[in-house]
C-alpha cells in the first residue's frame, strides 16, 4: 500500500528555512565574536604580565619593547583615552598592518602591529640589541593596536601584546589585551625597575642557586 504523497515545499517553507538558517549562522557568529573578546585575558598589573611570562627568557625583546611603546607611543588624556603619539597608518617604527587572518582578534577593529626586528624602523637600541636573525625567538614578540579617530586625532582603542611563531602565525594562547591602568604603571617606572620586578621571580630563582 502506498504511503500517503508529500506536497511540494511552498515558498513560504522556502523563505522560512531561508530565515532559520540566516538566524543560525548570525548566532554562531556572534558567539565566535563573543568568544573571541572572551578567551583574551586582559593585564591589569605587573604581576599579571610576569604570569604570561611576555618578552621572556632572554633573548626576547618583548618588555623593552613594552616599556618602550607605554612611554613614547600612548599618552593618556583626562578623560581616560589613550591618544597615539604617532599614526600606526604612517608606519613609524615598523607599524604595519596586522591580518588577523587567524581571527585571534575582533574582526570588528583595523588592526596594526609592531615590534618585527626584521624591519624595526627607528626603535631603540635597547629595544633592538638582543636581535638574532639565526634565532628565531629573539624576534618573536609583537605588540598589536586597534585605533579609532577623533577629529584629528588618533586613539588607541586596545592594545594587545602577542607571540610570533614565524610564517605569519601567531599563538593564541600567548595573545593578552593590555589595559590602560597596566599602561600607566608602567609609564611611572624605569626600564630597569621595570624589567626587574617582571622578571623578579627569575631572578631571585638565579640569586639562590648562586
Amino acid at each position: 500500500m502506498l504511503g500517503p504523497s508529500l506536497s511540494p515545499p511552498t515558498d513560504r517553507d522556502m523563505n522560512n528555512k531561508r530565515s532559520a538558517c540566516a538566524t543560525q549562522t548570525q548566532i554562531l557568529h556572534s558567539a565566535r565574536i563573543r568568544h573571541m573578546m572572551v578567551r583574551l585575558r586582559k593585564l591589569n598589573e605587573l604581576a599579571h604580565l610576569r604570569e604570561t611570562r611576555f618578552g621572556q627568557p632572554y633573548p626576547r625583546h618583548g618588555l623593552s619593547l613594552l616599556w618602550w611603546f607605554a612611554h613614547e607611543c600612548v599618552e593618556i588624556d583626562d578623560d581616560g583615552k589613550m591618544i597615539a603619539q604617532y599614526d600606526p597608518e604612517h608606519r613609524d617604527f615598523g607599524f604595519h598592518p596586522f591580518h588577523n587572518s587567524e581571527g585571534i582578534l575582533p574582526k570588528t577593529d583595523q588592526h596594526y602591529e609592531m615590534g618585527n626586528l626584521h624591519h624595526p624602523g627607528a626603535l631603540p637600541h635597547f629595544v633592538t640589541r638582543n636581535y638574532d636573525s639565526d634565532v628565531r625567538e629573539s624576534n618573536a614578540d609583537r605588540i598589536v593596536v586597534s585605533v579609532n579617530s577623533i577629529w584629528n586625532d588618533k586613539y588607541f582603542k586596545k592594545i594587545y601584546v602577542t607571540h610570533h611563531l614565524g610564517q605569519g602565525r601567531f599563538d593564541e594562547k600567548s595573545t593578552f589585551r593590555i589595559s590602560q591602568g597596566l599602561i600607566k604603571i608602567i609609564q611611572k617606572m624605569d626600564r630597569s625597575d621595570f624589567i626587574v620586578e617582571v622578571k623578579i621571580q627569575q631572578q631571585r630563582n638565579w640569586c639562590g642557586r648562586r
